[in-house]
């Protein structure tokens, strides 16, 4: 009987060793607010807060430039203090396939097809410093609870 006991104690205390071990980790703080530029929202891309320590979060920008941050569970936001921000926001146009220039290129590129894929221009939605965070000048600070943190990039 005081052996049962000792086993159903045992396994009570392990059981309470993993909850525990399982809710440490950073803090965190929710975060969620819009990216625009100029005043008008951006409708895709990513958002990046980088901070002095610990895991970086990300979020991906919606439609109407809403945005909310992920560091380790969808949505439970970013480490609580000091963050460098990336932001990175593209519209890629759509490729083409020309025909060969030459006689030459055309039996060259009859082993891979015979056509030639010229790909779409990018295009910068927010400025390409904004995408490095050595180069980018936006910082964020993330207070415990909840964060509406929002970013007006200025039109370059």
């Amino acid at each position: 009987m005081a052996s049962r006991t000792r086993c159903l104690l045992l396994a009570g205390c392990l059981l309470g060793l993993v909850a525990t071990s399982c809710t440490t980790g950073p803090q965190l703080g929710n975060v969620s607010g819009r990216v625009t530029v100029g005043g008008k929202p951006v409708t895709s891309g990513t958002i990046m807060f980088h901070p002095n320590a610990g895991p970086t979060a990300v979020g991906a920008i919606q439609p109407d430039g809403a945005y909310t941050l992920t560091t380790i569970k969808p949505g439970d936001g970013a480490v609580v203090g000091s963050h460098r921000v990336t932001i990175h926001a593209t519209n890629v146009g759509s490729g083409s396939l020309v025909d060969p220039k030459s006689f030459n290129e055309e039996i060259a590129l009859s082993r891979k097809g015979g056509k030639v894929l010229v790909p779409g221009t990018v295009t910068w939605v927010v400025p390409e410093r904004y995408s490095r965070a050595e180069s980018s000048a936006l910082t964020a600070k993330v207070e415990p609870g909840s964060n509406a943190l929002n970013f007006d990039i200025p039109k370059p």
